[in-house]
């Protein structure tokens, strides 16, 4: 629409009075005569006022002559004033036009394609302070906004940039790619190219027009584009700095975890083919700085919005302290760059990207909870491992024959008929599922029968049977080591009481009790003496059933530990989604230090209560480099950058008591490793899925490795490399045939695993995922 049209739009909302022009001293001689003959035509007085150019005018002290002059040619609330200029016109005229008498008809005129794009709609409105940008301000729409492209002919290509970068910001935000498309195919019509930007502003900016959500997303490059513009004293354009902000962001939403490399590529290079100066010239501490003043700050940190791919956008609380760190790490922001970061890794390395399983440990636990408050999880079984298929399937199984939450007793001596039906729970080869669910059957008064499998029939269970039979509970162990819990002749199920346990052999006998005391009549208490190796765990059942609504009081000495539990609980079902697993990210980890390029490993919390995220500091110790990043909005999204080492330093001493299932993959690192490493407390390794510290040992030294073991230690001795093969199931234990995976990178030998199938007990998909890695090249699976 054509700028002669002006007058004939402001008669649609004012057939009298006056209208006051706001422009500045570049625009002014080009259209201001035009505009006000427009005006003029329709019978309306025009006046105007001329300003300075720059954004040093976006000030107080200008907006206070504006205010004087509105007052001095007796404007009414029934006048209106028109902004002809760029976004700076528009922003100071529309707050002048906010604030006047509460409020007058507004107008929109840009002449800049930054303007048209972005400042002249959506009825945002403000100027500076000497402590940031945009800090004072209202919201007041303009009437209409007139958009004549050629008002922008006079632009510089320098400003007409200033326009393109907020046209960029647009494509990353718009919720699909066509837009992006079309800026990367360099053929298109701007009028259509200004209409699809207006079109995804409106979208945001009627789903939040006070600006309180989803409109952020409008501020996506601008956190660190207004704290550059503030240090260079606005001697910048403001597309120009949006533009070095969506690179910042394009990179921190790749290292972050929150976009893949491609999405961060591509950005960076439709940025370079626009020609942008994309580097911080600044210290990183004062970019820092001047981002603490950001409208989008929350407490300690900024609502920050983040690419998640081409088109698609999220809005991301991040601490200030992870700004600056990340911050430091950056020299220059731009593909390629060859930036090294705080701690000596190179930036932008992560070449592969892996998620990590979801953890075992949560989802047995978070299974049973669900089951006990009378609700299913309602989990895909194809996608399960098979430890936590054989719980799904048992507390299906449990479900189908009785009532989860509420025990069901017999009389003592009287005839038990209600749940005569017997549960058959087939174990298969995993302990977690036997021995958290035996006591739940039992405090239910169920009669079971588990079936065990593998080496689960050899493995503990005595202490806890034990404690079961002193309160009230029936259970036969047959000569082929399955387990059937039965209440005929008077046995009436698990009753409340003191239960004790001196050394016990699996935190997992705890954890099983601490899910069927509470819903017992009684109140009851469990006193554990001695060693208690693997408590860990034991707090990540605490942690599953708080949620769920159990309260349960512990405390713990050196050698002492003690809980109570209060009976007539009832667990409340809370859907939570589950961590990613530690104990299968170790592998994944070493995959990367181990490999020849650098891996980034997703869905891992940060902190987590999983004993083996102690991962990462045994890793650091052997010297390898790893950048943690935390999600401070979902704690169980957070990522990790691991880099290839060859310089590895061997630990001296490791005590493995707490992190049991990290031995196989400690052990391989160990064997490159320059020095003598002790791995301690492990006997308890011996009775896992193989005899695990001799099938570590054995396995390792026909990899060449130097390694013996006692009984309860391994003693390690590092080589550089290892020359040796092998040939053979890896005991048919899935945390050895991942380590032979992994040895598989630093062997000359070639690795040929049988039965490989094996490692679906804890990560189904653990080769897929090698493959696609392209990781696998020296494995052979028979």
């Amino acid at each position: 629409m054509k700028l002669s049209r002006l007058g004939e739009l402001i008669y649609k909302y004012q057939q009298h009075g006056t209208v006051l022009i706001i422009t500045d001293t570049n625009v002014a001689p080009l259209y201001l005569n035009d505009a006000i003959l427009s005006v003029e035509s329709c019978g309306l007085t025009c006046d105007s006022y001329t300003i300075p150019s720059g954004e040093e005018s976006k000030s107080f002290e200008t907006y206070i002559k504006i205010i004087e002059y509105a007052s001095l040619i007796s404007l009414t609330r029934t006048d209106g004033i028109v902004a002809l200029g760029g976004g700076m016109v528009g922003d100071i005229a529309g707050f002048v036009a906010a604030t006047y008498m509460r409020g007058i008809n507004f107008y929109q005129v840009p002449t800049t394609l930054l303007a048209a794009v972005d400042s002249s709609v959506g009825g945002k409105t403000a100027i500076n302070t000497s402590f940031g940008k945009n800090l004072v301000g209202a919201f007041h729409k303009a009437k209409f906004v007139l958009q004549d492209t050629t008002l922008l002919a006079s632009e510089d290509d320098y400003v007409l940039k200033d326009g393109y970068a907020e046209i960029i910001k647009t494509a990353c935000i718009s919720r699909s790619d066509a837009l992006f498309k079309k800026l990367e195919s360099g053929s298109f019509d701007i009028q259509e190219i200004i209409d699809d930007c207006v079109a995804v502003k409106t979208y945001y900016v009627e789903r939040d027009e006070n600006d309180s959500g989803i409109r952020h997303m409008l501020n996506y490059g601008h956190t660190l584009a207004h704290a550059f513009e503030k240090l260079c004293s606005y001697q910048i354009g403001h597309g120009h700095a949006v533009a070095k902000g969506i690179a910042f962001t394009a990179s921190l939403s790749y290292d972050l975890g929150w976009c893949s490399i491609d999405c961060r590529d591509r950005i960076h290079a439709l940025l370079e083919k626009f020609g942008y100066d994309l580097s911080l010239d600044f210290p990183a501490c004062d970019i820092a700085n001047a981002m603490v003043g950001d409208k989008k700050r929350a407490g300690d940190g900024i609502k920050f919005v983040v690419s998640s791919d081409i088109g698609q956008s999220d809005i991301k609380l991040i601490s200030l302290a992870q700004l600056g760190e990340i911050l430091t790490a950056y020299n220059e922001i731009c593909p390629g760059s060859t930036a090294i970061s705080h701690r000596g890794a190179p930036l932008f390395a992560p070449t592969g990207l892996v998620s990590a399983p979801p953890s075992k440990s949560y989802l047995h636990r978070e299974i049973i909870a669900a089951m006990l408050s009378g609700s299913d999880l309602c989990l895909d079984a194809k996608e399960l491992s098979d430890d936590i298929t054989a719980t799904y399937e048992a507390v299906k199984q449990i479900s189908a024959h009785g009532c989860c939450t509420n025990p069901v007793y017999t009389e003592p001596n009287g005839d038990f008929t209600e749940n005569s039906l017997m549960v058959s729970i087939d174990c298969k080869e995993s302990g977690s599922t036997l021995r958290f669910l035996l006591p739940v059957v039992t405090a239910l008064g169920l009669d079971a029968e588990f079936t065990l499998s593998g080496s689960l029939k050899g493995r503990p269970i005595e202490q806890l049977i034990t404690q079961l039979k002193n309160h009230g509970s029936k259970i036969i162990k047959d000569d082929t080591g399955n387990i059937s819990v039965t209440y005929a002749s008077g046995y009436r199920g698990l009753s409340s009481g003191e239960f004790t346990f001196t050394n016990p052999e699996s935190s997992q006998y705890i954890s099983g009790l601490l899910f069927a005391l509470p819903i017992l009549d009684g109140d009851s208490t469990i006193d554990v003496y001695g060693k208690f190796e693997s408590s860990a765990y034991t707090m990540i059942t605490l942690d599953v059933l708080e949620k769920h609504g159990i309260k349960i009081e512990y405390t713990h000495e050196k050698s002492h530990w003690s809980f109570k539990i209060c009976g007539n609980q009832r667990y409340r079902f809370k859907l939570i989604p589950p961590e990613g697993d530690w104990s299968n990210a170790a592998f994944l980890l070493a995959l990367g230090a181990l490999g020849k390029a650098p891996l980034r490993v997703q869905n891992l919390p940060l902190p987590s209560k999983q004993g083996d995220a102690r991962i990462l500091d045994l890793l650091e110790g052997f010297g390898i480099t790893l950048n943690r990043y935390t999600d401070i909005l979902d704690e169980n999204s957070g990522t990790v950058d691991v880099f290839p080492c060859r310089k590895l330093t061997a630990i001296p001493n490791i005590d493995a008591s707490e992190f049991p299932d990290l031995v196989p993959i400690i052990s391989l690192v160990a064997s490159i490793s320059n020095g003598t490493t002790v791995i301690y407390n492990a006997k308890r390794l011996r009775y896992k899925e193989s005899d695990r510290l001799a099938s570590t040992c054995r396995v390792l030294k026909s990899l060449g490795a130097n390694i013996t073991e006692t009984k309860d230690k391994l003693i390690i001795v590092g080589t550089k490399e290892l020359h040796g093969a092998y040939e053979g199931d890896g005991y048919g234990d899935h945390r050895i045939i991942m380590m032979l995976a992994a040895s598989s990178l630093v062997t000359a030998g070639t690795v040929k695993i049988h039965e490989a199938s094996a490692a679906s007990k804890s990560f189904p998909n653990f080769f897929e995922v090698l493959h696609k890695l392209g990781l696998d090249g020296n494995i052979e699976l028979v």
